[in-house]
């Protein structure tokens, strides 16, 4: 790579306080930027996390709560923003704390600009159409995969079009985010293994993308070894708090990676299995991957080398092509070790699902277009045809 004629972007605009016990510090964090009222959006089932219900009980006793939003949903709606916006709107709101999984930080990204950006939500679908800011916000995971975090962007479904697509801006990119492991251990076993095979999508994708940058790959390199080492021990040994760290850290850096490059076939297509099957959007995406490996390395893509390389245990390869096809191999081996599955049959997809599927995949075209080999539409109803049952 000649850099002398390479140019790229990066940003990175949240503080980031990584470690196990750093939630307790909150509190602490709240005093130093000044804030006293609080719009709170917490995911119900980490609600009753013992690590997050101390602090909240002091953010209780200390701060006024002003807004509340306690949360179950999972794929969440634009008709749900509205709906859950109200308590929210006129509050004197200092800031907003996130607490959950990825839909949940979306909620609470979505909400921090609604207060302040009148009419439904759904108009601000698409990118940077929102004009002003909310109040600021601090984001606080529970699953390790999404990293939405650290990115400039919440997706939602539109139950009139019936498809998955965001509100993208970064006018809502969380002020601080913090990241305890500690928080993920009472994560359930298939959202760690949803939540995880996402980020090692995006760590894939974001090395891999035509808009990879020696930044971006740097960090997808680092994302990869982290989560793919970890998922499978920390699936089998869920309160090993190492184990959950790596998954942890790993999926914050491939979100990184992931927001200054690009997307790719695989998680593209997660979006209308996500919509038609109800399929959690990890899951959908993952179900995919080795399916796009495979076709990248039949259409002669050699660049798995690195990735392949830091898969533990493996022994060095020189030959691109040979380090490719290991490399899909181990993708595999883990997939079976998490039980995901190799067709769309679980899911109820049947190959009357293939032409609506396909409609929705080209409102995608610029996720694929930034795959290393070509990626077309034909490509797309090829890969589903070999996953679904023939009848």
């Amino acid at each position: 790579m000649n850099l002398a004629q390479t140019n790229f972007s990066f940003m990175l605009k949240t503080d980031l306080r990584f470690g196990a016990g750093e939630v307790n510090r909150l509190p602490d964090h709240l005093r130093t930027f000044g804030w006293k009222n609080l719009a709170l959006v917490v995911d119900a089932g980490p609600a009753r996390n013992p690590a997050w219900q101390s602090v909240q009980a002091i953010l209780e006793r200390e701060f006024a709560i002003v807004a509340r939003l306690e949360t179950e949903v999972t794929e969440p709606t634009y008709d749900y923003l509205d709906e859950v916006r109200r308590p929210f709107m006129g509050k004197p709101i200092d800031g907003f704390i996130v607490v959950g999984g990825g839909s949940v930080l979306d909620i609470g990204k979505a909400l921090s600009l609604l207060v302040t950006n009148p009419g439904p939500a759904i108009q601000y679908r698409g990118f940077d159409l929102t004009k002003n800011p909310g109040p600021p916000l601090i984001a606080i995971p529970t699953t390790a995969g999404t990293a939405s975090e650290v990115t400039p962007n919440a997706v939602f479904i539109d139950t009139k079009e019936n498809r998955k697509f965001g509100i993208n801006t970064a006018m809502y990119l969380p002020k601080l985010c913090i990241l305890d492991p500690a928080l993920t251990v009472t994560c359930p076993r298939s959202v760690t293994i949803s939540s995880g095979a996402d980020a090692l999508v995006h760590a894939h994708e974001s090395f891999v993308s035509k808009r990879a940058t020696p930044i971006t790959r740097l960090l997808a390199l680092e994302a990869f070894q982290l989560v793919f080492n970890a998922l499978g021990p920390v699936v089998e040994h869920p309160d090993d708090l190492d184990l959950r760290a790596q998954v942890q850290l790993g999926s914050y850096l491939a979100g990184i990676a992931l927001f200054n490059s690009s997307a790719g076939p695989a998680g593209a297509m997660s979006y209308p299995l996500g919509v038609h099957q109800h399929v959690p959007h990890g899951l959908a995406g993952a179900v995919f991957l080795p399916r796009v490996i495979q076709h990248n390395i039949e259409r002669g893509y050699t660049g798995y080398g690195p990735l392949y390389a830091r898969v533990d245990g493996t022994p060095p390869i020189n030959d691109p092509t040979e380090a490719g096809r290991l490399f899909a191999e181990e993708v595999w081996k883990l997939w079976d070790r998490l039980e995901i599955p190799r067709t769309l049959e679980p899911f109820g997809f049947t190959k009357a699902d293939i032409p609506g599927f396909s409609e929705q995949a080209k409102l995608l075209k610029g996720a694929f277009d930034m795959n290393p080999v070509p990626f077309t539409m034909d490509d797309v109803r090829a890969t589903l045809e070999a996953m679904t049952p023939a009848s």
